[in-house]
């Protein structure tokens, strides 16, 4: 037998992004083709001319390859990559080299096949990259054409000539629009105050209307002082007050025609700015309506270069990604390539593998003493017991020969009929006291050994316990369902459901068992056994070394026996117990009268003390 540890040929795997790179990735499924390779008709082929080059063949037949195939056996290693290469013949000497020359003849394969295939990738790379390269020049040509044939400057809108006119001519048409609204506004609103009887001019925005109505006002506040001081009889007799009052009218006349005069021009500029605005837009709507048709044309010319633009940067991603593949070729040609190396080389064995003669002949007997027992075992059945002999006679035939005295008969009283027999029940374990379990329970104060500890006392034995999983807690419900042989479902009281809900802060996940190792583990009966015992030591008990998981389960069975439960009902509350072991406990601490299911208290005192105290 020899032992290969081949590592195939690994590729290149293709990016899935143009940003990344390529992989170099060994496929499993290859170490099997590998496999296969080893006892191929080609390559054995190539191994019996050496060896007939070499020291020679023996007769193998008419068909000398499809005897050394069938004299080869593969076997891979499980999770490795090393194979196991055996061959069975009746020359040593020649399975030996046999073997040899076949891991020589491999490794001749492997290397010869990989250059192949590695120029093969090489040629098939480098002609896709010259493909590409030569239509990333093509597109680009034709891209650089389109573009001085259409004067294309960039894809930016307003880098070309004629959409950026167009852009402005709209900008334009949008203001010249404002501008047609706010001489249309004030237009209406000289209309709406001329018809109010309202002031259209302001005095600051006249010069002569400002002067005309300061002095007016000036003239005003000399008569009406006039007229404070004097009477009006006075007044029209005095020449200076005559005078002063007719140079107030005629300014007053004065400021009526200027106001009048001002109103005209005002109104007579709103309407010319109305018309030049209204002259603007409908300019500004012909030389758009001109321009559109060019717009959307080089609109299509530009979507034209868009859409070639898009191309170029494909066949450009292509070609690096081509690129990228044949530099990762070049880099990774050592860790591609396949490596086999000879763990163990063939020797001669000069001791036969088969046939075993010794383990045939100890398979042999086996065989006959098992079939002589069943001969005989049937043979009773078929002719049945005798109801007449009231006694066994066993006749012992070894005792003569080795004691070298005659047979001895020994006769054996049967059992009474009627009564079963039963096997010898062993000893009942130790029982906890009411202060003993109240101790335990306080004494575990780990979360871990509560949970060790507290089911025991409820009814679950230690297999079940090792075995509970969360998908058997269902806290809503408030129960536990247990399966198995003893399938139940028992609930979840205080202070059981306290410290699950505790166990479950530490595994919020809720998968897995409940009980298990600090690296995730499941527990087994003897780290349970183990937890009990550090309960019992840290409660300071009495012979702490002797209380297990067995002691609890039968407390508790003790006390729910106590109470005159029915051992049809005991097994609903802690499942299966051996017969032997129900009749003896029975015979211990079952009272005579009996007590239905309902009326029975499933919580050990010390227990009941501890949920009180939970719920207060």
């Amino acid at each position: 037998m020899t032992r290969l540890q081949i590592s195939p040929a690994a590729v290149v795997t293709q990016a899935t992004e143009a940003k990344d790179t390529p992989a170099v990735t060994t496929d499993a499924k290859s170490f099997l083709t590998e496999v296969q390779v080893l006892t191929s008709r080609p390559l054995l082929q190539d191994v019996l001319e050496r060896l007939k080059n070499g020291e020679g063949l023996p007769d193998l037949g008419p068909d000398p390859v499809t005897s050394a195939q069938r004299m080869l056996h593969t076997e891979p290693v499980e999770g490795t990559q090393v194979l196991e290469l055996s061959a069975e013949g009746p020359q040593p000497e020649f399975v030996a080299r046999l073997l040899n020359t076949v891991t020589e003849a491999y490794r001749n394969h492997i290397a010869d096949s990989y250059k192949g295939l590695a120029s093969t990738t090489y040629s098939e790379v480098s002609d896709e990259l010259r493909t590409l390269e030569g239509e990333v020049a093509a597109k680009r040509d034709a891209i650089n054409a389109f573009r001085n044939r259409y004067d294309i400057v960039s894809m930016e809108h307003k880098e070309n000539d004629v959409l950026a006119n167009i852009e402005g001519l709209s900008q334009t048409y949008t203001e010249a629009n404002e501008r047609l609204a706010k001489a249309q506004g004030r237009l209406q609103a000289l209309r709406n105050s001329i018809a109010a009887g309202k002031a259209v001019i302001r005095a600051k925005d006249d010069p002569t209307l400002a002067d005309l109505e300061q002095r007016t006002s000036v003239l005003r506040e000399q008569w009406h002082d006039l007229q404070r001081r004097y009477t009006p009889g006075y007044l029209a007799l005095d020449a200076d007050a005559k005078s002063l009052q007719a140079r107030l009218e005629n300014l007053q006349d004065q400021l009526k025609s200027q106001h009048a005069a001002s109103e005209r021009a005002a109104f007579s500029e709103a309407q010319e700015d109305l018309a030049a605005a209204q002259a603007a837009v409908e300019r500004l709507r012909k030389d758009i309506a001109d321009n559109q048709k060019q717009a959307q044309e080089f609109a299509t010319l530009l979507n034209e270069y868009k859409a070639l633009r898009e191309d170029l940067d494909h066949i450009e991603g292509m070609h690096r990604t081509v690129l990228d593949r044949l530099t990762k070729l070049q880099a990774s040609e050592r860790e591609r390539a396949p490596r086999v190396e000879l763990l163990e080389a063939a020797t001669t064995s000069y001791e036969p593998w088969r046939p075993n003669y010794r383990l045939d002949a100890a398979i042999s007997v086996a065989g006959s003493l098992v079939f002589g027992l069943f001969a005989a075992w049937f043979a009773d059945f078929i002719a049945g017991s005798s109801p007449v002999s009231p006694m066994i006679l066993v006749q012992q035939s070894w005792a003569p020969a080795l004691l070298g005295g005659a047979p001895v008969n020994e006769p054996r009283p049967l059992p009474p009929p009627g009564l079963p027999q039963l096997q010898a029940p062993e000893p009942p374990p130790r029982e906890l006291t009411d202060a003993e379990v109240a101790a335990l329970v306080a004494g575990a104060s780990e979360e871990e050994v509560q949970v060790a500890v507290i089911p025991l006392l409820m009814g679950l034995s230690a297999q079940e316990l090792v075995a509970l999983r969360w998908d058997d807690v269902d806290l809503d419900a408030g129960v536990i369902h247990l399966a198995g042989e003893s399938a139940r479902t028992i609930p979840l009281p205080q202070p059981l459901r306290s410290v699950i809900v505790g166990r479950l802060r530490q595994q919020p996940d809720g998968v897995g068992t409940v009980l298990h190792d600090r690296h995730g583990g499941r527990l087994t009966i003897e780290e349970v056994g183990r937890l009990v015992f550090y309960a019992a030591d840290d409660a300071g008990l009495d012979r702490s070394h002797e209380v297990t998981p067995d002691v609890l389960r039968y407390t508790y069975i003790c006390f729910l026996l106590r109470q005159g439960i029915r051992p049809a009902d005991l097994g609903r509350i802690v499942g299966h117990i051996p017969q032997n072991d129900l009749v003896v406990y029975m015979q211990r601490h079952s009272p005579t009268v009996r007590l239905p299911f309902e009326q029975i208290e499933r919580l050990l005192p010390a227990l009941r003390a501890l949920a009180g105290n939970a719920t207060a």
